[in-house]
């Protein structure tokens, strides 16, 4: 599942778009190894800064799924 956030920032509004993914992590117990716990991945796809909140949102539109 891909994610954006816009913040704000001095130089206008920064926008980064990542995926979310979960991990299973192995258990530490010998006898429970297939019982892990998830653990929430993100990956950063892109990220730029703009002027315009209309051209922001526009920009990070592509990346929603």
């Amino acid at each position: 599942m891909n994610n954006v956030t816009y913040k704000p920032v001095k130089a206008g509004i920064h926008v980064v778009a990542f995926r979310t993914a979960l991990k299973k992590e192995k258990s530490n117990r010998a006898n429970d190894l297939g019982r892990g716990k998830y653990k929430v991945i993100k990956t950063v796809i892109a990220e730029e800064t703009f002027d315009e909140w209309e051209v922001a949102y526009a920009w990070g539109d592509q990346f929603l799924v």
